[in-house]
């Protein structure tokens, strides 16, 4: 159960339509607080001895074309939205009114496909592997970015052990990790999203009390061959 504080009432969403592209203002400009989707993402094992930075700026080159590449594909706005560089990942802020189950099996079945296209002939090397973790809360931008709970909570699941333990024990291009609170305001709404598909994991990570929810590609499995996303 989460322990994060409480924001204030959510404003309602967007239904999602299949038929038309999204289509949503820019971020707010400077001070404005808003109520929206962010989402972050990292290289697996960015920094291993087995890389040279010449590998790592063709990561951040595929990383970046990726995910422009997939955004398109789930109908998600890539030039309106917020982005910080974090050197082995990214940091994006979605305007606001972005319909939030796109954020899940949608976002994650593209990335998914992108990154096992791309990784076809790479080398071990050269190989990308992706965490990601979504969520939703209360951001404001100022003069150097944003600043918000909800912020510090995503990459509270980023980094979180069980994030990573799923990452080590699994042979996935991706694992993806949504807040409690994502997971809840979504909670099958419209069919995007498979809930079977998601494991509840307990989240402890410095001042983070919190649970999350794990999700691997269908047919993914642990190094021990055992299902590394079994249904609940």
């Amino acid at each position: 159960m989460s322990m994060q504080p409480v924001d204030q009432q959510a404003p309602p969403r967007p239904v999602p339509d299949a038929a038309s592209p999204v289509t949503s203002p820019a971020f707010p400009t400077v001070q404005e607080r808003i109520y929206t989707s962010v989402l972050a993402v990292d290289i697996v094992a960015f920094g291993d001895r087995g890389r040279d930075d010449g590998i790592r700026r063709h990561l951040r080159e595929r990383l970046y074309a990726h995910l422009r590449e997939v955004f398109a594909m789930t109908r998600l706005p890539w030039e309106p939205s917020h982005r910080e560089d974090r050197g082995d990942g990214v940091l994006v802020v979605l305007p606001p009114r972005v319909p939030f189950p796109l954020l899940l099996d949608p976002l994650a079945h593209h990335l998914h496909a992108v990154l096992r296209h791309g990784n076809r002939m790479a080398s071990d090397a050269a190989r990308m592997r992706l965490r990601l973790a979504v969520h939703a809360g209360f951001v404001r931008r100022d003069d150097h970015g944003v600043v918000s709970e909800a912020v510090n909570h995503l990459f509270r699941l980023l980094d979180s052990a069980p994030l990573r333990a799923a990452a080590a024990a699994s042979t996935a291009d991706l694992c993806m990790i949504v807040s409690d609170r994502l997971y809840s305001e979504v909670g099958g709404e419209y069919g995007f999203a498979l809930l079977d598909r998601y494991r509840p994991v307990e989240i402890t990570n410095k001042e983070t009390r919190t649970r999350g929810w794990i999700w691997l590609p269908p047919g993914e499995c642990a190094h021990d061959g055992t299902a590394a996303s079994p249904a609940l």
